[in-house]
């Protein structure tokens, strides 16, 4: 038998891996790490948030605000201070103290975070208050990491008076132009929607409110004025700068000032930031009615003239806004009355008439012809024709009964105002008729003897 003499051979290596396997576990190492990390800063933000002692904020509002008057808005700023904490049925609570214009607030937000891959999403309810004020928002906020928000905010409807803190200081703050005495009482509500899309990436927004149940009384140039039952509502929509305003539909049950009620008044208006358009305006007043359109308000200037359409008001009633009359009268006045508003203050009529209409007959019924006879003397007629007249207009039954103010063409009041008054038809004493035509020009100062609140706006201008 032969031996065999078996020699050791060596193994065959072991082939390296390839390049491309090495790369891909490299990245899935660092992917992991990523992931570790991520895990672990998301493990620890709410500790590291909330033990943030956060400075105070401060936010210049100066560019939003360069329009609004510097009495009004003095302080320009915004103020806060931050807490966050751990919520109980949220995953964080925000709190925040400060001053909005130089007004304090406080607000509570409580927040949800969702996390997903590459992606967070947040949303949170927030109540923002004007303490001791009663106005009072709230707030839903949705955003995520993409930029994507949106949110809505609401006032509900909220009581107001010119005791609350916040309307007392802004009314204090604001030039009244002579009002004082001013007790009101309303509610207001509003509600807002804004938000930005990836599709839309910049704010777009809409925003709606309502004043209503609202009296007022105040006092001006020595004069009440009340407003009972106002309802206004207003509203807004804007697309990154630009605003658009929506229509206003202003309510009133009454009016009182200046001796005249205003019942049932509306209005329609139509705003820009500088102008106010008055597409129709109307109300009742002396038992008939008044309208106005297309008036164009310039609001930085406030001189307007408009023409008010009078149908069908009561004769006795207009003729009371006269100073000199006394007496009664029945019948009803139709015509125009153009007026003109000068800086925002003082009102001045221009040609204006009311008239009777042809074949409609009204009485007149004078306690006291002196304003009359008094013009009659001034024209020379002898004292027994002014008695006579006088008689005359104590029981007048007219077919004819005009009221016009026209332009004064000579003399010294060249340019003023002088008041015609026409009157046809019969008077009856001790059981004989006889037929009347009168026709009597008052060139006395007519801001005085129509009781139209004129001498009031022009002692507002005195200084």
């Amino acid at each position: 038998m032969h031996a065999v003499n078996e020699q050791p051979t060596a193994s065959a290596p072991v082939p390296a891996a390839p390049p491309r396997r090495r790369r891909g576990r490299r990245v899935l190492a660092i992917l992991a790490g990523i992931v570790i990390f991520l895990a672990a800063l998301v493990a620890l933000t709410p500790g590291i948030l909330t033990s943030i002692n956060w400075p105070e904020l401060v936010f210049d509002l100066s560019e939003q605000l360069k329009d609004a008057p510097e009495g009004l808005v003095p302080d320009r700023q915004l103020r806060m201070r931050l807490k966050l904490k751990r919520g109980r049925s949220s995953d964080y609570e925000l709190r925040a103290r400060g001053t909005l214009l130089g007004r304090p607030f406080s607000a509570m937000a409580a927040i949800d975070l969702d996390y997903s891959w590459f992606a967070v999403a947040a949303r949170a309810r927030a109540q923002l208050a004007f303490s001791p004020s009663a106005l009072a928002l709230t707030a839903r906020v949705e955003a995520d990491s993409s930029g994507a928000w949106q949110a809505d905010v609401e006032l509900p409807p909220t009581a107001l008076t010119e005791r609350d803190p916040l309307l007392a200081d802004l009314l204090a703050r604001a030039d009244l132009a002579g009002v004082t005495n001013l007790v009101f009482g309303g509610s207001l509500s509003l509600t807002a929607h804004a938000e930005r899309t990836q599709e839309v990436p910049v704010p777009k927004w809409t925003a709606r409110g309502r004043l209503q149940d609202f009296n007022a009384t105040f006092t001006t140039g020595g004069q009440d004025v009340a407003v009972a039952g106002l309802r206004l509502p207003f509203g807004a929509s804007g697309l990154a700068d630009h605003v658009d305003l929506a229509p206003i539909f202003l309510r009133a049950d009454r009016i009182d000032a200046a001796g005249f009620t205003l019942t049932n008044m509306f209005a329609t208006l139509r705003a820009t930031e500088r102008a106010l358009l008055v597409t129709e305006a109307g109300a009742g007043c002396c038992g008939g009615d008044l309208r106005l359109y297309s008036v164009f308000l310039d609001l930085s200037r406030l001189n307007v003239g408009l023409t008010l359409f009078v149908d069908g008001i009561d004769a006795g009633e207009a003729l009371q806004h006269l100073n000199g009359f006394s007496g009664e009268a029945s019948g009803r006045l139709h015509g125009r009355i153009p007026v003109r508003l000068v800086n925002g203050r003082r009102v001045k009529l221009q040609d204006a008439y009311l008239y009777s209409v042809p074949g409609e007959t009204g009485r007149l019924r004078l306690r006291d012809a002196t304003p009359v006879t008094r013009n009659l003397a001034a024209a020379g007629v002898d004292a027994a024709t002014q008695d006579n007249l006088a008689r005359a207009l104590a029981n007048l039954d007219y077919t004819v009964l005009r009221l016009a103010l026209r332009p004064e063409e000579n003399g010294e009041k060249r340019g003023e105002l002088a008041l015609e008054i026409k009157v046809e038809g019969t008077a009856t004493e001790g059981g004989v008729t006889v037929p009347v035509s009168l026709t009597v020009t008052f060139h006395d100062d007519i801001e005085r003897l129509i009781n139209t609140g004129l001498n009031i706006t022009r002692r507002n201008n005195q200084p």
